[in-house]
């Protein structure tokens, strides 16, 4: 059994105080480099994976950011897709109130498209490189379309404006006929019934039974309500935007003037009061206070309805 052998070591405290000897192990000696090579590994692994933790917070950060920059962008593209919708259907619901619409009978075209060359040069540039790229070109190009959108509306008559007068003018437009029955005279010329010369009619004879009711043909007010000569109990309704309407021969007015009146309202009754040859009803339609065709009116709404 080999002796244990002892290294001296003296610690001086200061200069004046005495010496202090302590005795060290070879063996302690001898284990010391193996514990500052111990020492020196676990720093370097401490540092590896701090750095190692350092980069993965980076990249972290930057996924984050690049998810920020998707989800804005997705709901960029989610608000122009609803603002396009939104302004094709105030278009075609436009369109179909004035009738300007003649291409909705005709089939749509198979679903086709395509990007342009820009477009795909960009992308495949994208893939190459990095995806903050197409990111960005993305962005400016939706900006870019945003502002043609609003563009696009600024040019555009005010909607709700625009459909308020189309509206109005369809409602004062006389489109009915106020009773149904048999055409005995026409617009134009004709044999009077009474004297047998030649005369100008400037509406319809509409015959029917004796107090069947008078629809108002628009909407409108009623501008005169009384006896009117050889024409009977008349009735005068005042639809605005150039247009009014005549009802003549009636046994009874059921409006009075100044009452506002809807299509389709009953006005009056027919009758045979003034100079007439049987019950019926005498009916004008004046635009601009000139008598016109009211069969104009009513064959254009029966076009607008099966076209």
């Amino acid at each position: 059994m080999m002796a244990t052998r002892f290294y001296p070591v003296l610690v001086l405290p200061d200069t004046t105080a005495a010496a202090q000897k302590s005795d060290i192990r070879q063996r302690a000696l001898a284990g010391l480099p193996t514990g500052a090579a111990v020492l020196i590994l676990v720093g370097a692994f401490v540092c590896y994976q701090y750095v190692a933790l350092h980069v993965r917070l980076l990249e972290w950060r930057q996924l984050r950011q690049g998810a920020s920059a998707q989800a804005g962008l997705a709901e960029r593209v989610t608000q122009l897709e609803a603002e396009f919708g939104r302004l094709r259907d105030l278009e075609r619901r436009v369109r179909v109130v004035v009738s300007l619409d003649r291409t909705e009978s005709q089939p749509a075209p198979l679903a086709q498209g395509g990007g342009d060359a820009v477009t795909r040069t960009a992308l495949l540039a994208s893939l190459k490189h990095q995806a903050g790229r197409f990111v960005e070109w993305v962005n400016r190009d939706l900006t870019a379309l945003g502002e043609q959108l609003d563009s696009r509306k600024q040019n555009l008559p005010e909607p709700k404006t625009y459909l308020e007068r189309k509206t109005a003018l369809l409602a004062a437009t006389p489109t009915i006929l106020p009773v149904k029955g048999l055409i005995t005279a026409g617009y134009g010329y004709r044999r009077s019934p009474f004297t047998g010369a030649r005369e100008f009619h400037e509406g319809l004879d509409i015959a029917a039974p004796d107090g069947t009711p008078i629809l108002a043909t628009a909407d409108g007010i009623v501008f005169f309500a009384a006896p009117l000569g050889g024409y009977g109990n008349v009735v005068v309704l005042d639809h605005g935007h150039g247009f009014a309407t005549f009802y003549g021969h009636n046994s009874t007015n059921r409006v009075r003037e100044g009452q506002r009146v809807h299509r389709g309202e009953i006005v009056a009754y027919v009758g045979t009061t003034g100079r007439t040859t049987g019950p019926h009803v005498h009916y004008v339609i004046y635009v601009r206070a000139k008598a016109a065709n009211p069969m104009k009116y009513t064959g254009h709404l029966k076009r607008a309805v099966h076209r």
